[in-house]
């Protein structure tokens, strides 16, 4: 049992050493979210991290949005090898809590979107992030859609 004990105060005694060794990790600086309306949201995004991984290379989603007729059109080859474009409505709501919830509708009867996601605007507004019912996506402002097809 001696030996036991005394096995453990050693081990501790190296543990203790090791750790006052280490550096503590410098705290990466959070951005603060600036205030997510329509006029910050207009323009073209595209798709850069699903669930917090880059995207495949091959694979792309890019959104325009429409802030005086609160419209978008989207492209993108998530399901298909092919662009496949969708249109529709949005809404930004600012909740109770200060954050924003970003909902929209297909067109042509495809009805609402599957999610209504909480968005936040970061680097001045030219970075987003939607987090939603099992979805977490950061989007990159760019100055226009590529050439799809």
């Amino acid at each position: 049992m001696k030996l036991i004990n005394r096995l453990f105060a050693t081990l501790l005694f190296v543990a203790t050493l090791t750790m006052a060794g280490c550096e503590k990790p410098t705290p990466i600086p959070t951005e603060k979210p600036i205030p997510v309306t329509y006029a910050a949201l207009d323009g073209c995004w595209q798709l850069t991290m699903w669930q917090g991984r880059p995207i495949a290379e091959d694979t792309y989603l890019y959104i325009e949005f429409d802030r005086a007729t609160h419209t978008y059109a989207m492209w993108d080859n998530i399901d298909s090898m092919y662009a496949v474009e969708n249109t529709g409505s949005f809404t930004i709501t600012a909740e109770e809590d200060g954050r924003y919830t970003l909902s929209g509708y297909y067109d042509y009867g495809k009805g609402d979107w599957s999610s209504d996601y909480y968005i936040e605007l970061f680097n001045q507004g030219n970075r987003m992030q939607w987090r939603g019912v099992g979805a977490t996506m950061d989007f990159e402002r760019i100055s226009e859609i590529p050439e799809l097809y």
